[in-house]
């Protein structure tokens, strides 16, 4: 076959599987001369792509059998995914085409792995995040083994702060029967394991992934590592001899510990630090005088390197000697022949602080962060301060340190949170903060901090006035206005001044200085406070921005139908998440909450069996679900069925998730339905206990509970607790009120038990 009959032949088949289009169009099949053999000597000449004038048209397969739905689509996304190939390709390099070719390939055919293999990166590319975690999590479904794409996922994971995800995944990936267990992807593997369950506090199973590490770098050629590989690990402070020997030490394998110290001693990095790794060895090994003596060398040498935790392990050496008496002696004698040392000098203020030794403390701060020191010396002095209960410096020092950046901000934070509890001082600060406003004295940061600190008391409008005195203020270098204006929104959302916070977030909108992610997610955040605060049409319009800024953002679908439920326009409600159910068909968890909600809706709606039938269906596809489990053994307990099959479904639940507040009412619930009286009432009093801010319908259950039990001033105790906690929200719900008060009414001024009837709602 000649070249030129090949690539004939190579056309038209590209032809039939649609992956090339005809220049002209065919005859119609219904043509009379369809099917016939015979061609009029004056007919048209066929149509169909030529090359050239002269070549026989190539022609669209024809088969006899046609294809299916199923093969066409296919076929139709292998014509995309091709199309995404090749605009993806150095030579094209169209990122934003070959995405949405892919995109159109794997909704064709959900099942091509290949194709996600290519979206993926594409979708990080450009930022996607949550469409590419969900198109690899489809990936890793079709193919479990994929090390790849689970490194990706993990990848992912750890860098939003879901560490139990991403080590899931690279425990995943480190079984991969494609991984060769004496690899270098293998090490690579367990360093990356190793550490996120370092990290973790998983000190067993990090020291198992650090073992194989320290293998891999004292024999390297067993796993395949190069020269060049083995250097780069060591060099790395995460895979290093120090950190293995650390690593190993946390899981007291003392042995393997010291010969990675002794190893890293060795070295220029870490020689430095061989008498502090060896004193912690001894320590640990039970010889705490030999540590002493070996810390001593480090101490000797004036070196700094391990900072403050050179002089924690001598408060433990001494613990264990029985000698922590000896401590601040110690201390003020190396500190008088090292005095810049920062960590030394605030570790000798702390232990002062410790003894009430407050000026002695205070001057040592002063001093340090006079020439320079550690911004987080700012905690020490404001923990010294706050003791001494001197409001005005105490204001002046948080001002200082939180102007000092992000650094200082998180050393503060502890200092903050417990000066929150001590309501005399705080009240103290507020009042200086407005003596220093009056005088135009006030500065930025301060104004912040007694917004927070306000806020910490609930003080909403304390909050409010000093964040609007801060945003009056010019913005520092570490706080834009834009940052303090968000932190205003949120906290007054939190506080339930739902208008304010409306009114703050349709600032930032209009500041110009959101990126197109920002405005969506800031019209969302819009949309959560004008949902609490009833107005409903503008909420809707809110999330329609949202969504139309990021129309692949599932969350915010979600919450719209949320909107639909709340102002208990049910049919509308169904509608939107049936609508979420079909646009997101390969996203699990989007599925899974959109059935919940449907059922709720139903249920609320009042068809009761439509919404045990979602709940059924979740559990035939996952008999372990949690939520479903409990669901539908509430629903069953609230109309007085299948009692013994709805307490055991309810128990399984709360096996799963033991101190879920909705779980340990429902078990109260049915056990009250049982007429087990007393068994019914510890789980119920431990859900309003575990419930955040209250729920109605739990205190509302435990007072029926309590009235059966001949416990009739508990019983109205929380009946009026549940009213109180239904008339605070926005949105109560009006029969349940009504129901209460009616109970109230029938039992508040009775002086003899009259329980309730069994079922009473």
């Amino acid at each position: 076959m000649t070249n030129l009959l090949l690539y004939r032949v190579c056309l038209a088949g590209l032809c039939a599987i649609g992956l090339l289009k005809p220049v002209f169009s065919q005859e119609p099949a219904n043509s009379p001369e369809s099917g016939s053999s015979a061609v009029a000597a004056d007919a048209p000449a066929p149509k169909g792509y030529r090359q050239q004038e002269t070549d026989d048209p190539a022609l669209p397969f024809r088969p006899l059998v046609p294809r299916s739905a199923a093969v066409s689509a296919r076929n139709e996304a292998l014509s995309w995914y091709m199309t995404g190939r090749l605009l993806d390709t150095t030579h094209r390099n169209e990122p934003r085409k070959a995405l949405n070719a892919f995109r159109k390939a794997v909704k064709l055919d959900p099942e091509a792995v290949e194709i996600y293999r290519e979206l993926v990166p594409l979708e990080l590319q450009h930022e996607n995040l949550e469409a590419a975690v969900r198109y690899a999590t489809k990936a890793i479904q079709l193919d479990p083994d994929d090390v790849e794409v689970l490194q990706l996922l993990a990848r992912q994971a750890a860098m939003s702060g879901q560490l139990p995800e991403a080590i899931k995944h690279l425990e995943q990936a480190v079984k991969s029967p494609r991984i060769q267990k004496l690899s270098p992807e293998f090490v690579g593997l367990n360093k990356s394991l190793g550490l996120l369950y370092a990290v973790t506090g998983q000190k067993e199973l990090a020291a198992d992934c650090y073992e194989i590490l320290f293998d891999a770098v004292k024999d390297p050629e067993k796993y395949g590592l190069d020269s060049r590989a083995k250097k780069s690990l060591l060099a790395d402070p995460t895979s290093n001899y120090e950190k293995i020997g650390q690593v190993l030490l946390d899981a007291e394998r003392l042995k393997l510990a010291l010969e990675a110290f002794e190893l890293a001693g060795a070295t220029r990095l870490g020689a430095g630090n061989l008498a502090y790794n060896r004193s912690k060895v001894l320590l640990l090994s039970d010889k705490p005088e030999e540590a002493l003596e070996e810390l001593q060398k480090y101490f000797d040498a004036q070196r700094t390197s391990k900072g403050r935790e050179a002089y924690q392990l001598l408060a433990d050496i001494l613990q264990k000697l029985k000698k922590s008496d000896e401590l601040i002696g110690r201390l003020e004698t190396l500190a008088e022949n090292d005095a810049q040392n920062v960590a030394l000098q605030y570790f000798l203020a702390e232990r002062l602080t410790d003894v009430n030794e407050l000026e002695r403390a205070r001057k040592i701060f002063d001093t340090m962060l006079q020439s320079g020191g550690d911004a987080s010396g700012y905690a020490g002095l404001a923990r010294v301060l706050r003791k001494m209960q001197k409001s005005d410096d105490l204001l002046d020092a948080l001002g200082r340190g939180m102007a000092r950046g992000e650094e200082a901000i998180l050393s503060l934070e502890p200092e903050v949170k417990a000066l929150a509890e001590d309501k005399a001082l705080v009240a103290m600060l507020i009042e200086s903060g407005r003596v220093r406003s009056k005088a135009g004295e006030l500065k930025l940061d301060e104004a912040v901090l007694l917004a927070k600190l306000a806020a910490a008391l609930k003080e909403a409008d304390a909050s409010e006035e000093f964040y609007r005195l801060a945003l009056s203020l010019p913005p520092g270098p570490n706080r834009p206005r834009i940052a303090t204006q968000i932190e205003f929104a949120d906290t007054m959302a939190r506080l339930r001044k739902y208008r304010v916070a409306a009114e703050a977030y349709e600032e930032i909108l209009g500041s110009g200085q959101l990126t197109e992610k920002g405005k969506a997610w800031t019209y969302f955040s819009l949309t959560q406070v004008l949902t609490r605060d009833n107005r409903i049409d503008e909420a809707l319009d809110a999330i329609s921005k949202a969504i139309k800024l990021d129309d692949d953002n599932p969350e915010f679908r979600l919450f719209e139908t949320g909107i639909y439920t709340h102002a208990r326009r049910w049919d509308e409600a169904i509608i939107k998440l049936e609508q979420v159910m079909t646009d997101f068909p390969d996203n699990p968890e989007v599925i899974t909450r959109s059935q919940f909600s449907l059922s709720n809706v139903y249920v609320q709606k009042g068809e009761m069996r439509k919404g045990e039938e979602i709940l059924e269906k979740v559990l035939e596809f996952n008999p372990e679900s949690s939520q479903a489990n409990n669901d539908l053994g509430y629903l069953w307990a609230e109309q007085g069925k299948n009692l013994e099959r709805a307490e055991k479904m309810i128990r399984k639940a709360l096996k799963a998730e033991p101190d879920n507040p909705a779980y340990l009412d429902s078990l109260g619930w049915v056990l009250f339905k049982l007429d087990r009286i007393e068994e019914a009432i510890p789980p119920l009093e431990q859900a309003t206990q575990n419930s955040f801010g209250g729920d109605a319908t739990l205190w509302d259950h435990l007072g029926d509970v309590l009235l059966k039990a001949m416990q009739t001033e508990k019983a109205i105790e929380a009946w009026q607790t549940a009213l109180d906690h239904s008339e605070e929200e926005k949105s109560p719900d009006l029969q349940l009120n009504e129901r209460i008060r009616e109970k109230l009414k029938q039992h508040g001024a009775q002086s003899g038990p009259k329980p309730a009837d069994k079922g009473s709602p």
